[in-house]
């Protein structure tokens, strides 16, 4: 029998932003949550409650964002 989700599992892109900035200790935008969500780099389960699209805690908390590559030209 499969378990049921619980929705306090789950954190919107903005709480998800949130709990990467404070890991990685500089900022990140709540967009890149989708773009890491859609990417198969990352695994991370989403869910959709009401209106609102969901990430799972754990999984964004097991994720690491690497620097941003500035090209010197």
């Amino acid at each position: 029998m499969k378990k049921k989700e619980d929705v306090n599992d789950y954190v919107t892109a903005h709480d998800a932003a949130q709990m990467l900035a404070l890991k990685m200790g500089r900022p990140i935008r709540p967009d890149y949550i989708s773009k890491m969500a859609a990417s198969r780099k990352h695994t991370i389960r989403t869910a959709r409650f009401r209106d609102r699209q969901m990430y799972h805690r754990e999984d964004i908390a097991a994720c690491t964002v690497g620097q941003k590559r500035v090209q010197l030209s």
